[in-house]
């Protein structure tokens, strides 16, 4: 992974995921219902979250809909989720994100925990550390070569 070098345009696309996910429970308003962006060719985004009964089955609806189009230039899909590091379990925003034109995509997670902040003692959810590239998946828009 530490060859990992990804255009400024991506970076920015998952780090947005990332960000845009963490928002949605840094106030205690969680969970976070999974969602996916699409960027089509002409570079416009278009946001879709799946609600459902379980959390796992909007997470699997969401990977299930991206697919290779040929009119989706990049993909994220976000969740809510856990990552264990150095032996303890973490609240994590997972983001899964690729590009096209590249084989591989990226799994990005930014562990968060609560805290009590304010004069009301109001729960709010506090980033811990950087946003970590746990692995590279295969891009869901990955076409292959055409050789």
């Amino acid at each position: 992974m530490s060859n990992f070098s990804p255009s400024q345009a991506f970076a920015d696309f998952f780090f947005f995921a990332i960000d845009h996910g963490f928002a949605s429970v840094e106030d205690g308003g969680g969970p976070l219902i999974p969602f996916t962006v699409l960027v089509d060719t002409a570079g416009q985004r278009k946001l879709t979250r799946f609600a459902m009964g379980k959390l796992e089955d909007g997470v699997q609806a969401a990977k299930n809909s991206v697919a290779s189009t040929g009119a989706v230039a990049m993909y994220a899909i976000a969740w809510d989720g856990f990552i264990t590091l150095e032996g303890r379990k973490w609240d994590a925003i997972c983001v899964e994100a690729g590009e096209a034109q590249a084989e591989l995509g990226v799994l990005f997670c930014q562990r968060y925990t609560t805290a009590k902040k304010g004069l009301l003692r109001r729960t709010r959810s506090v980033r811990v550390g950087n946003p970590a590239l746990i692995e590279r998946p295969p891009s869901r828009l990955w076409v292959g070569s055409g050789l």
